[in-house]
């Protein structure tokens, strides 16, 4: 149960750490005869540990967190405050809002039976169809009683097309041809068919007309005439564009302090917990998806699929360098979480998730894990509420 909670909590994060960044670790340093804390090692020298006590390498092969460490001895950080990026103001224009609202009042479009006329674009058509190659019916080509939209444009050229201008109860046959290539059926691309229509039924759609009763009866607390219903989807609008705009900024805000900084190689602790993390994350995303953890890390991060774990090594050690650019940050800046704020934090969201008590909340939780959570939060904020913003320049 640790683990899945982790992974829920680690998901948010990781999708705001590693946006904008590429699949090698940018400006890493390090030489031959230097260990992980960039120190000389004197080949007369005895090993730390020869004492009886760890070496740093066995005592940081164990799952490790940025609190273990001095983080600045493992990056050495260039600016971070005040860095330049290049994002366009979140704006809503009168467009926005009235395809919005078109997007409303089509919801609520109730359908009415035509019998008066022929099909036309736009009409919801009832159909019986059968497709033939020489003469043959094909597999996946006929269908009775088949609704469809005419101009949705879900089915291959000239299909619905073929439907405009027939009466109910008519049939015809229309001369088509497949794409090529048409990745349905490839056995059919590029072929020419013959499709025989009858037309059961006609409907059109009604749109409402927008009105005070029409935003009366949407039943939303405070609109009750167009004009208040129209600030209250600009008002969602602007709110939408400037959630987006902040996760932009806080992306463009890390790649920027990121471009300033040297990574060392981090701790072989940090880097295993990493890729555990990101492993169960993974495994989660290509089970929701239906593919193997192997083809979906080949397509999320590049690579061959059968080198899967040597990718999720890389992306790990990534993250690890990362994570102590943040914690080098906090250092610097003083920023920390203290006990009383997550004893505040922890308790709270045991009792709104039905935990009888925190302690029996914190036997569910990585508690270390969440601290750091946070941590990376609070200083992301502090990049992003430091970070100039300037408009793009137009080549």
């Amino acid at each position: 149960m640790k683990k899945s909670i982790l992974a829920i909590i680690m998901t948010v994060m990781l999708a705001v750490m590693m946006a904008g960044c590429g699949n090698s670790s940018t400006n890493e340093q390090e030489t031959p005869d230097q260990g992980e804390s960039g120190k000389e090692q004197d080949a007369d020298e005895p090993e730390e540990g020869a004492d009886g006590q760890e070496d740093k390498e066995e005592a940081s092969d164990e799952p490790a967190y940025i609190s273990d460490f001095q983080a600045k001895d493992y990056v050495t950080l260039g600016q971070y405050k005040g860095v330049e990026v290049n994002l366009v103001e979140p704006e809503v224009t009168q467009e926005s809002v009235d395809e919005y609202m078109e997007y409303v009042l089509s919801s609520h479009a109730q359908s009415s039976p035509v019998t008066d006329r022929g099909a036309q674009s736009g009409d919801i058509v009832n159909v019986d169809f059968e497709g033939k190659l020489d003469g043959v019916a094909f597999e996946g080509g006929s269908a009775n009683g088949f609704d469809l939209t005419i101009g949705a444009g879900g089915f291959i050229d000239g299909f619905e097309d073929a439907i405009i201008g027939m009466e109910i109860g008519e049939t015809k046959d229309a001369d088509l041809k497949f794409p090529d290539p048409y990745n349905n059926n490839p056995d059919l691309a590029g072929k020419d068919v013959v499709f025989t229509f009858t037309l059961n039924s006609i409907s059109e759609r009604i749109m409402p007309e927008l009105t005070d009763e029409f935003v009366v009866n949407l039943g939303i607390d405070g609109c009750t005439t167009v004009e208040e219903y129209t600030k209250f989807i600009h008002d969602g609008l602007m709110e939408q564009a400037m959630a987006a705009f902040e996760e932009e900024k806080i992306s463009a805000a890390i790649a920027a302090v990121e471009a300033n900084v040297i990574f060392e190689t981090a701790p072989e602790g940090m880097t295993k917990r990493m890729k555990e993390t990101l492993t169960d994350t993974v495994s989660s995303y290509a089970q929701m998806y239906g593919m193997s953890v192997e083809d979906y890390v080949a397509a999320a991060y590049g690579g061959a699929a059968d080198s899967y774990e040597e990718v999720l090594l890389e992306q790990a050690g990534m993250m690890a360098q990362r994570y102590l650019m943040i914690g080098a940050i906090a250092e610097a800046e003083g920023i920390t979480v203290t006990d009383e704020e997550m004893d505040q934090i922890l308790t709270e969201e045991a009792a709104n998730f039905g935990y009888e008590n925190v302690e029996e909340y914190k036997e569910e939780l990585d508690v270390e894990a969440y601290r750091e959570y946070l941590l990376v939060q609070k200083v992301i904020e502090f990049l992003a509420e430091n970070a100039v913003v300037k408009a793009p320049v137009s080549e």
